[in-house]
């Protein structure tokens, strides 16, 4: 029997995030999710956060060229960008002025863990060619329910989040609260011994 479903955030009635959710955040870069198929199957998953919170972003399953041949199409009339830590990226910071930023009206972001990601990327030769970006510093990982593959990892809403505050000035409290919210409603019918395995900092 399948569980019952909030209405609006679409997560299980236990585990309704509703309440965490604030106002939406009107965002003028388009954010482009690409999303691994079995990324859209983890409850934990960030990006169903970000969908409920703001106004311009498009979640895209996929792994294969065939998968995302239309978004291609569309980004190719657009001035975008990849969010990926390449030695080529243009590492945005609290320093950086609004006139020294490049026009990105579209911010691609691929969502999956790094292997998978790794893969999109070999399978989309098309993503590399286009303009990287990355961040000097990044903020702490407070994505504790699911452990970080590497030390400079962050979840796709964190990573996101960051961006729109570095590059829009948006604040990034309201992605964090969701954050956490999501977390305490995952982790709250947990037995202790098996709470403690996600939410030690060990």
């Amino acid at each position: 029997m399948k569980r019952a479903l909030c209405d609006h955030c679409h997560f299980p009635l236990q585990t309704c995030v509703c309440p965490f959710l604030g106002s939406t955040i009107h965002n003028r870069c388009k954010i482009v999710v690409l999303q691994h198929p079995s990324e859209a199957k983890v409850a934990k998953n960030t990006v169903r956060l970000l969908s409920l919170q703001l106004s311009n972003i498009e979640v895209i399953q996929g792994e294969s060229e065939a998968d995302f041949s239309d978004i291609r199409t569309q980004l190719q009339s657009q001035a975008c960008a990849l969010l990926y830590p390449s030695d080529n990226a243009l590492t945005l910071d609290v320093t950086s002025y609004q006139q020294d930023l490049p026009h990105i009206e579209t911010l691609v972001v691929l969502d999956g863990t790094w292997k998978k990601v790794h893969k999109i990327l070999m399978l989309n030769p098309w993503l590399m060619s286009l303009p990287h970006v990355s961040f000097a510093n990044l903020p702490e990982n407070q994505y504790s329910i699911r452990k970080a593959e590497q030390a400079f990892s962050l979840s796709t809403l964190e990573a996101t989040a960051h961006f729109l505050h570095l590059y829009e000035q948006i604040p990034p409290a309201p992605f964090y609260q969701a954050l956490a919210g999501m977390i305490a409603q995952q982790t709250r019918h947990m037995p202790d011994h098996v709470k403690l395995r996600y939410l030690s900092d060990e």
